[in-house]
């Protein structure tokens, strides 16, 4: 397990992810949650991003291929699920979470948009799926992988806490249009990976 070869894959992983691109995401799914419920939130969608990525990491190729799935495919659905996700951004208002529901919107928002796929989205996992041996006996480089999974996972963690106290400095109103740009962006790089998708088919 070599020093270069994990650094390698943290770098890919991190732009991958981008977690400073996550941020907006989070903020706009933490939007009238107090600062409490916005820390779980966090942390949770890091276990749940996590848990899916070294499944993917094991197990996706195998799964992909015995399902007839391509990588084409995989990023076009991926692409329309963030498109929908980026129409939520710029649309949707935000409104207070009633205290009876903060537990199911707490669990409900950490695993979509936040986790999947904010975080756990069709990029980065194709990323850990072509880095990982694909379930076979290289189990230290899937041991790698997953250390580097771990460490990019820490970082967007770091970030989207730090989110918390950019939210207060901003206020609704600054977070409303911050939500608004960021959902546009989005919705652009959604279309970049339907398209990429449409690429890799059709040559």
């Amino acid at each position: 397990m070599s020093l270069s070869a994990w650094l390698s894959d943290f770098i890919t992983l991190f732009v991958v992810i981008d977690p400073i691109g996550v941020l907006p995401i989070y903020l706009s799914a933490i939007a009238g949650m107090n600062s409490a419920d916005s820390r779980r939130v966090g942390r949770l969608s890091i276990v749940i991003s996590f848990g899916v990525l070294v499944l993917f990491l094991l197990i996706g190729q195998a799964l992909l291929t015995q399902l007839g799935i391509g990588f084409p495919a995989f990023r076009i659905a991926g692409g329309v699920i963030l498109f929908l996700v980026a129409l939520k951004m710029i649309f949707d208002g935000h409104e207070a979470v009633p205290s009876e529901e903060r537990s199911a919107a707490v669990s409900e928002v950490a695993v979509f948009p936040v986790a999947m796929p904010g975080i756990a989205g069709p990029g980065s996992i194709l990323a850990v799926m072509l880095m990982g041996s694909g379930g076979t006996a290289g189990w230290l480089d899937d041991l790698r992988v997953a250390s580097v999974i771990a460490a990019v996972l820490a970082v967007t963690l770091i970030v989207m806490l730090f989110g918390t106290l950019l939210r207060r400095v901003l206020g609704r109103t600054g977070i409303l249009v911050v939500s608004r740009v960021m959902g546009l962006l989005l919705a652009a790089l959604s279309a970049q990976s339907i398209l990429d998708g449409l690429k890799l088919t059709f040559g």
